[in-house]
């Protein structure tokens, strides 16, 4: 499968990084160019841009596209690394008592529209955002103090798909370098609460969504790759 070229679309798995993807698919098709268009954190699925051969060429092609996210807000505690894989602490700073009622469906509403349009928006330290030259985790790791710098982010829209104490779902259209676990974060912090990212599934890059991905278990010898694999 040496000339095997093209893109396929992976519906990564939780609980594995980007590159495990990558890694298991050069091992299945015997090919080392391998890369993919965007990672994905180890707990979050959804959809990953995999080119193949000569296609890893055009990956940045789909770094800077839009994308398509179906998350999973857990009101009442934080994260050091805004998601369910840091240390989790109780909120302490707002609301002394939590529920449905302290936090309506109606205020949600109006302050996850203040995150919608050209934002402003801090990283995680845990991130893989370059700072002289090291990823922003690796100074984080090591316990170096780190100062991260906001950037202006656009979000398209943000759909509230289901609220139940102490869990909001919410569908986020964004531009690139959006980061959900941010957008998590500071939704708590506006409404006093304090709030992480417990569930990640990307449902669209660009063109690309979750109809014309394929599952990694799906995939066990070098013909089922190039079954799926396509030309863009």
């Amino acid at each position: 499968m040496a000339d095997l070229n093209g893109f396929l679309i992976v519906d990564k798995p939780t609980g594995i990084t980007s590159f495990k993807v990558i890694d298991y698919l050069r091992r299945v098709t015997g090919v080392r160019k391998i890369g993919h268009g965007g990672t994905l954190d180890p707990f979050a699925t959804g959809v990953l841009i995999v080119a193949i051969g000569k296609a890893t060429k055009r990956l940045d092609e789909f770094l800077g596209s839009d994308k398509t996210y179906l998350a999973k807000v857990r009101f009442g505690a934080v994260s050091d690394t805004y998601d369910r894989d840091g240390v989790i602490v109780p909120y302490e700073k707002g609301l002394k008592s939590f529920s449905e009622s302290t936090v309506s469906l109606d205020v949600i509403k109006k302050v996850v529209q203040q995150f919608v349009g050209d934002i402003e928006q801090m990283p995680p330290k845990f991130s893989a955002i370059k700072i002289k030259g090291r990823r922003a985790y690796d100074y984080v790791r090591k316990g170096v103090e780190i100062e991260m710098t906001a950037r202006e982010v656009k979000v398209y829209d943000i759909e509230i798909v289901a609220f139940k104490w102490p869990d909001l779902d919410i569908r986020v259209k964004c531009g690139k370098g959006t980061y959900i676990r941010s957008l998590a974060f500071d939704i708590g912090e506006k409404l006093g609460c304090g709030a992480y990212l417990q569930e990640l599934r990307r449902e669209a890059v660009g063109q690309f969504s979750l109809n014309k991905a394929v599952k990694l278990e799906d995939l066990k010898v070098a013909e089922d790759v190039e079954k799926m694999i396509f030309a863009n």
